[in-house]
This record gives structure tokens, sequence and C-alpha cells, in this order.
């Protein structure tokens, strides 16, 4: 029997001309919503629990080499874990694969890294408003740790300005 596996794709492997190149055995099964989980982007996207949210992915079927491919190009088992979830595909439930991030910092994606999730939800008919809701909460997080650390760094001026240099 031949190895075929059902992948969950959220991010850039949405995108249908970097997983034909990437994963040239692979076929598209359909879209879903993976229910409690929302789309992060570390730089590079992930999706994280959370109760009430939800996240358009692309399910491929894929083969062993396949795998293999992504394996590399996800950074498993460094950068990225495998999940698994339960997913309907033609009335039945089944097991998938989607690839989370271990760690990182919230942080916005290069405009190329965007555009190309961008161009692979559009391609398959996705809501790009779950894209744009994650590129602006990450924007929003690393200005606002940013006005934080200005304000811890005032702070820290103030308390020094009683402090005077003596010169022998």
């Amino acid at each position: 029997m031949k190895y075929k596996r059902l992948y969950i794709a959220y991010g850039s492997n949405i995108n249908l001309e970097q997983m034909a190149f990437r994963c040239p055995n692979s076929k598209v099964v359909g879209t879903r919503m993976i229910p409690d989980y929302e789309l992060e982007f570390r730089g590079v996207a992930t999706i994280v629990p959370k109760k009430g949210a939800e996240v358009p992915v692309l399910l491929w079927e894929i083969d062993q080499r396949d795998e293999l491919s992504l394996d590399r190009y996800e950074g498993f088992p460094r950068m990225y874990r495998k999940e698994l979830f339960e997913v309907e595909v033609d009335g039945k439930i089944r097991e998938g694969m989607a690839y989370l991030m271990n760690c990182g910092e919230i942080a916005p994606p290069s405009p190329t890294y965007y555009n190309g999730i961008k161009k692979g939800y559009e391609a398959n008919g996705m809501d790009t408003s779950y894209l744009r809701a994650a590129l602006e909460r990450a924007v929003y997080h690393v200005q606002h740790q940013e006005q934080e650390e200005d304000e811890d760094i005032e702070e820290d001026m103030e308390e020094t300005d009683d402090f005077q240099m003596t010169f022998e």
C-alpha cells in the first residue's frame, strides 16, 4: 500500500505554485476551517489555540517524499512540530497533520512571504480577512511592545535625573 497522508496547510503551503515545486506529488483535497485555532505570525505563520476562533486551511494529500520535503522546509523538528487534527473529508472524519511552531515571538512577516500566502488564499477561494487580521495583530503587538520599551527607558532616565557625575 502506498503511503498517503492528509496534510493541513495554513501558511505558505497554501500557495499552489510553491507546493507544486516543493511537493510535486501532492494534490489538493479541499478547504476547511479548524475551530478553536487562530493564525499567528512569528515572522512566519503558525496556528495557536484560541477558544472561539477559527482558521482557514487547505488540505493536501501528500506522499512520503513530499512529507520529507516539508519536514526540511518547515525545519522539523526544531522550528516546527507535527500535530494531528481531525477533519471531515467526504463525509468521514480523517486525521490530518499540521506543522505548528515550537517557539518564537509575534512579529509581522516579510511582504514577500505575506503576499505568497495571500496569493494562495485567493487561488483557493479562501477568505483573506483571516490573513489580514493575523497581520494586523502582529503589527499591533510589535508597536505596543516598542511603546512599552520606550516608556521603560523614559522611567529609567527619570530615576537617574538626580544623579550627577563629578570629575576630579
